[in-house]
């Protein structure tokens, strides 16, 4: 009898072990999976903050930015993205909306009620989306981090990209140059 109870003394250590190694890999990758179905509902409220705006020629202003994310029906497939520019009587609304396109595949649309669609993707966890404008190319990301909302706009043009003489390249090819940077940090307020 004396013989099984180190052996049995062994295999409790062992199960125990085990046990306790399976609930750390479990809640490690519980950590590590992206809530991609968090997003918008977990956006959702009133953000306020201020944005910077800064140009390549070193010109900078900051102006009060509001985004505000609702959804629109009970089993939303569309959310308010309505984002204000300022205060009083000079403020600029914009009272877009963000349609789910295809979650499972983290793709959405940013409407603005104007005819224009602009995709958005939610990559990571960030939502991303890139377009045009005249001659303009705009890049945008939203991000949250913990209790605040990181926005960030990047405007560039293109440059005259001349092709050199012993160049062989037959793709072609266009470099652009940042016009400026739209950055803001917001928080969540009641209202």
């Amino acid at each position: 009898m004396k013989q099984f109870f180190p052996i049995l003394k062994r295999s409790f250590l062992v199960l125990a072990l085990m046990s306790f190694l399976i609930l750390v890999s479990m809640v490690n990758l519980q950590s590590a999976t992206p809530l991609n179905n968090a997003f918008p509902h977990n956006w959702q409220g009133t953000w306020k903050g201020t944005m910077l705006y800064r140009s390549v020629r070193g010109k900078s202003k900051t102006v009060p930015m509001t985004l505000r994310i609702q959804p629109i029906s009970s089993n939303p497939i569309r959310y308010t993205w309505q984002i204000i520019y300022g205060e009083g009587a000079k403020k600029l609304v914009r009272n877009y909306e963000l349609v789910v396109k295809d979650q499972g595949v983290g793709h959405f649309a940013i409407d603005e009620k104007d005819g224009t669609i602009i995709d958005a993707w939610w990559v990571g966890d960030r939502l991303y989306s890139q377009f045009r404008v005249g001659n303009k190319l705009l890049n945008t990301q939203y991000e949250r981090q913990n209790n605040r909302l990181h926005y960030e706009l990047v405007a560039y043009q293109p440059l005259s990209s001349p092709k050199p003489k012993d160049c062989q390249q037959e793709i072609p090819f266009e470099s652009y140059q940042i016009q400026a940077v739209q950055s803001a940090e917001l928080s969540p307020v009641t209202e």
